[in-house]
Formats: structure tokens, sequence, C-alpha cells
């Protein structure tokens, strides 16, 4: 029994170790405020969902994680819109992220 509860135990902080965090990416453009921004995001996911192809590893969509986009077609979306990477930019909701796959 003891070791039912040791082997539980690590395989719990395993499996946290493991959790995925997003990292945020923030956006600026000159002379946009921050509902203008998050329009433009809103219609670059829009897009970039209905553009990408899924991403299966060994069978599962990327990570598991059914809300993961393809970053190439996301940042090109940003771009063309004119906005450029920019860590003291404009960062969406926390509850409006999503991880992006290569």
């Amino acid at each position: 029994m003891r070791i039912s509860v040791i082997m539980f135990a690590a395989a719990a902080l395993a499996l946290a170790g493991c959790a995925e965090d997003v990292p945020t990416v923030k956006w600026s453009k000159p002379d946009t405020g921050y509902d203008q921004f998050v329009q433009d995001r809103a219609a670059c996911v829009a897009e970039t969902r209905e553009r990408s192809q899924p991403f299966y590893v060994a069978g599962q969509r990327y990570a598991g994680r059914s809300d993961a986009l393809d970053s190439g077609l996301f940042i090109s979306c940003m771009t063309a819109r004119g906005y450029d990477e920019d860590s003291r930019g404009f960062a969406a909701p926390r509850s409006d992220a999503f991880p992006l796959f290569p």
C-alpha cells in the first residue's frame, strides 16, 4: 500500500512538471488602441483556424490541445495587419490564450 502511495505521488509530480504554460506574446502597432488590437487579433485567430491543417502527434492533436494554432499563419496575419511583436505591447486577456505550434 505504501509503495502505491509513493508511486501515485511521484506520477502526480511528474505530470505537474509537464503542465504547459502558454507564453504571452504582446503586439504593438502605431496609433492603435486596445479595442482595435482585440478585433484584429480575433480576426487573425479565426483566419488561422480556418486555414490551419490539423497537426497530429501519435494520433493526438498537437499537445492534446484542440485550441493550438499554426504559429506561421497567425504571426503572418498579425504582421500583415501592421503589428510587431513587442514586449511592451498589447496582450490578449489570459482567458483568451492559446498555444502556437511550429
